[in-house]
């Protein structure tokens, strides 16, 4: 789930945010098609990045965000 625009790995409570933080859309990947971007469900346009070794959720402005939010699945 997300808090403070960071990603946690925290037990589901049953409450319906909790719900709504752990919950992304995959995209096609936002600096290459032939990857996936994870956008948050309750905050559009914000997307899980990685960033100095740790993901946060936020708002993409530049190159190197789009490519720090780009994964690739195996």
């Amino acid at each position: 789930r997300h808090k403070n625009n960071e990603v946690w790995v925290e037990k589901n409570d049953g409450t319906s945010l909790f719900a709504a933080d752990a919950s992304f859309t995959a995209r096609a990947g936002l600096s290459d098609s032939a990857g996936v971007s994870y956008e948050s469900y309750n905050f559009p346009g914000r997307y899980i990045r990685h960033y100095n070794y740790l993901l946060y959720v936020q708002a993409l402005s530049t190159t190197t965000d789009r490519a720090d939010a780009t994964f690739y699945t195996q």
